[in-house]
């Protein structure tokens, strides 16, 4: 949608609640001193609308669940990315997002999360909690080559664009993730890799892998994570912005109060990165971006073009 505005935004937030969700029990109630470019726009970018979206079980892939435009046979073959998405806590349920995952996909876009349909969070404390970048590798590979997949997509699914997403743990799985190959973008909320290695060995001398443009977003100063997304960007040598919502801590942005600005915040990335979206892409470009207009908002950004 190259020339989205914030209003078109403000409707499709109202039109979100109409997610329909399938399944049971909690369904009814993801070279680095030569970084690639934002890929060149896919066809038909500009035409795509505000869509009804379904949660489903991802068929073939146990311990995962899809959030996608309900009506495939609508929309054109190859047409819609995938982004593949690391749950708060490197948890195995992805209830805690669901507005936000609903959102992304309501854009157009196929998410497979890590958590089955119906699993529910497990209490963890942090130093028992190991990070698991290989589920959003085994869904990424899963939503671009198997026939399940296939299938289950309708053929929808557009294979050469995937993005890595996650919240808090899942975004350290998610930026461990981004160094490989299939991976074209990526974006990490109200994370960061700590100084001292942590959740199984991961620290920060894997950002020197990424590969693809970064995003890093944070809650402001009462997001434990703010420091942490802080070094990481400035550590970061592929095109990258650091995004600060001062107004939404830790979690506001996927299950809170700014859970909506969030996941809008989400699809203007990938947009831009993935389908070469210039009008999203000026919501994080230079000192009159979008989002540097907006009260409680900060942008900081490098590399990146229009």
């Amino acid at each position: 949608m190259l020339a989205r505005s914030m209003t078109a935004r403000t409707l499709l937030a109202a039109t979100v609640g109409a997610v329909v969700l399938a399944g049971s029990g909690a369904a009814a109630a993801s070279s680095a001193h030569n970084p690639p470019p934002p890929k060149t726009p896919s066809p038909g970018a500009s035409t795509r609308a505000v869509l009804p979206t379904v949660r489903e079980a991802a068929e073939g892939l146990p311990g995962h669940t899809v959030y996608r435009p309900a009506d495939l046979k609508a929309l054109r073959k190859g047409s819609l990315p995938v982004i593949v998405y690391g749950n708060g806590a490197c948890a195995t349920s992805n209830l805690e997002g669901i507005t936000f995952l609903t959102g992304l996909a309501s854009q157009g876009y196929i998410v497979v999360a890590n958590g089955g349909l119906d699993e529910f969070p497990v209490p963890n404390t942090p130093e028992n909690t190991i990070a698991h970048p290989e589920a959003l590798l085994a869904a990424a590979h899963w939503a671009t080559e198997s026939k399940q997949a296939r299938k289950q997509f309708d053929g929808r699914a557009d294979t050469t664009r995937v993005g890595v997403l996650g919240h808090s743990c899942g975004g350290v799985e998610a930026l461990a993730a981004g160094t490989d190959p299939i991976i074209d973008a990526v974006a990490g909320f109200n994370t960061g890799y700590f100084a001292d290695p942590a959740f199984g060995g991961y620290g920060r001398d894997r950002l020197a892998g990424l590969h693809t443009p970064t995003l890093l977003v944070n809650g402001g100063p009462d997001d434990v994570a703010y420091q942490n997304s802080i070094d990481n960007y400035a550590l970061l040598k592929v095109p990258a912005a650091l995004v600060s919502d001062t107004a939404a801590g830790h979690t506001g942005l996927i299950a809170g109060l700014e859970a909506t600005k969030g996941w809008q915040v989400a699809a203007d990335w990938f947009d831009y990165v993935l389908r070469g979206d210039r009008a999203a892409g000026a919501r994080f470009v230079g000192p009159a971006c979008g989002l540097c207009g907006e009260d409680g908002w900060k942008v900081e950004s490098k590399g990146l073009s229009l």
